[in-house]
Protein backbone atom coordinates (compact mmCIF):
# COMPACT_ATOMS: atom_id res chain seq x y z
CA UNK A 1 0.00 0.00 0.00
CA UNK A 2 1.43 3.35 -1.00
CA UNK A 3 2.11 6.18 1.38
CA UNK A 4 -0.41 8.90 0.46
CA UNK A 5 1.06 12.14 -0.82
CA UNK A 6 0.58 15.08 1.50
CA UNK A 7 0.54 18.43 -0.29
CA UNK A 8 0.70 21.80 1.44
CA UNK A 9 0.70 25.07 -0.48
CA UNK A 10 2.42 28.09 0.97
CA UNK A 11 1.75 31.32 -0.87
CA UNK A 12 4.59 33.81 -1.12
CA UNK A 13 3.65 37.26 0.08
CA UNK A 14 5.01 38.93 -3.05
CA UNK A 15 2.53 37.01 -5.25
CA UNK A 16 5.29 36.06 -7.70
CA UNK A 17 5.78 32.52 -6.53
CA UNK A 18 3.95 29.71 -4.82
CA UNK A 19 5.60 26.96 -2.81
CA UNK A 20 4.09 23.50 -2.73
CA UNK A 21 5.59 21.21 -0.10
CA UNK A 22 5.10 17.51 -0.59
CA UNK A 23 5.62 14.48 1.61
CA UNK A 24 5.13 10.82 0.78
CA UNK A 25 5.13 8.92 -2.49
CA UNK A 26 4.79 10.60 -5.86
CA UNK A 27 3.38 7.77 -7.96
CA UNK A 28 0.53 6.69 -10.23
CA UNK A 29 -2.02 7.23 -7.47
CA UNK A 30 -0.79 10.66 -6.35
CA UNK A 31 0.76 12.34 -9.41
CA UNK A 32 -2.59 13.56 -10.80
CA UNK A 33 -3.35 15.43 -7.57
CA UNK A 34 0.06 17.10 -7.59
CA UNK A 35 -0.31 18.07 -11.25
CA UNK A 36 -3.77 19.52 -10.66
CA UNK A 37 -2.77 21.55 -7.59
CA UNK A 38 0.44 22.78 -9.19
CA UNK A 39 -1.21 23.72 -12.49
CA UNK A 40 -3.79 25.74 -10.56
CA UNK A 41 -0.99 27.56 -8.73
CA UNK A 42 0.68 28.40 -12.04
CA UNK A 43 -2.51 30.12 -13.19
CA UNK A 44 -2.11 32.78 -10.49
CA UNK A 45 1.67 32.90 -9.93
CA UNK A 46 4.33 32.64 -12.62
CA UNK A 47 6.85 30.78 -10.47
CA UNK A 48 6.25 27.52 -8.66
CA UNK A 49 8.69 25.96 -6.21
CA UNK A 50 8.11 22.30 -5.44
CA UNK A 51 9.63 21.47 -2.07
CA UNK A 52 10.39 17.79 -2.53
CA UNK A 53 12.27 17.28 0.74
CA UNK A 54 9.55 14.97 2.06
CA UNK A 55 9.25 12.76 -1.01
CA UNK A 56 10.12 9.15 -0.19
CA UNK A 57 9.47 7.59 -3.62
CA UNK A 58 8.89 8.75 -7.20
CA UNK A 59 7.88 6.47 -10.05
CA UNK A 60 7.58 7.22 -13.77
CA UNK A 61 4.10 8.70 -13.29
CA UNK A 62 5.46 11.17 -10.75
CA UNK A 63 8.40 11.99 -12.98
CA UNK A 64 6.05 12.51 -15.93
CA UNK A 65 3.99 14.93 -13.81
CA UNK A 66 7.15 16.96 -13.16
CA UNK A 67 7.97 17.07 -16.88
CA UNK A 68 4.41 18.16 -17.72
CA UNK A 69 4.45 20.83 -15.00
CA UNK A 70 7.72 22.21 -16.29
CA UNK A 71 6.19 22.52 -19.76
CA UNK A 72 3.06 24.12 -18.30
CA UNK A 73 5.16 26.67 -16.39
CA UNK A 74 7.15 27.50 -19.50
CA UNK A 75 3.96 27.97 -21.55
CA UNK A 76 2.74 30.39 -18.85
CA UNK A 77 6.06 32.30 -19.14
CA UNK A 78 6.92 31.14 -15.66
CA UNK A 79 9.33 28.76 -14.01
CA UNK A 80 9.16 25.45 -12.18
CA UNK A 81 11.79 25.05 -9.48
CA UNK A 82 12.59 21.79 -7.71
CA UNK A 83 13.84 22.22 -4.17
CA UNK A 84 15.52 19.35 -2.33
CA UNK A 85 14.59 16.56 -4.74
CA UNK A 86 15.50 13.14 -3.35
CA UNK A 87 18.42 11.19 -4.84
CA UNK A 88 16.00 9.00 -6.80
CA UNK A 89 14.57 12.04 -8.62
CA UNK A 90 18.07 13.41 -9.24
CA UNK A 91 19.02 10.07 -10.83
CA UNK A 92 15.91 10.14 -13.03
CA UNK A 93 16.78 13.66 -14.15
CA UNK A 94 20.35 12.62 -14.97
CA UNK A 95 19.44 9.38 -16.74
CA UNK A 96 16.76 11.04 -18.86
CA UNK A 97 18.87 14.08 -19.70
CA UNK A 98 16.21 16.29 -18.12
CA UNK A 99 18.57 17.78 -15.53
CA UNK A 100 19.42 20.56 -17.98
CA UNK A 101 15.80 21.70 -18.32
CA UNK A 102 14.96 21.94 -14.62
CA UNK A 103 15.96 24.56 -12.06
CA UNK A 104 17.14 22.38 -9.17
CA UNK A 105 18.30 23.58 -5.75
CA UNK A 106 19.51 21.67 -2.72
CA UNK A 107 16.91 23.24 -0.43
CA UNK A 108 13.93 25.56 -0.18
CA UNK A 109 15.99 28.49 1.11
CA UNK A 110 18.32 28.27 -1.89
CA UNK A 111 15.36 28.07 -4.27
CA UNK A 112 13.75 31.14 -2.72
CA UNK A 113 17.04 33.05 -2.88
CA UNK A 114 17.26 32.30 -6.61
CA UNK A 115 13.91 33.91 -7.43
CA UNK A 116 14.20 36.65 -10.04
CA UNK A 117 14.68 40.03 -8.41
CA UNK A 118 16.23 38.69 -5.22
CA UNK A 119 19.86 38.68 -4.14
CA UNK A 120 21.56 35.69 -5.69
CA UNK A 121 19.24 35.76 -8.71
CA UNK A 122 20.12 32.87 -10.99
CA UNK A 123 18.23 34.40 -13.88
Amino acid sequence: MSNPLKIDEITRTDDRAAVISMAGELDLATAPELYSRAATSLETRPILILDMSGITFCDSSGFNALIRLRRRAEEAHGRLILAAPPDQVLRLLALSGAESIFHVYAGLDEARAALPGTTGDAG
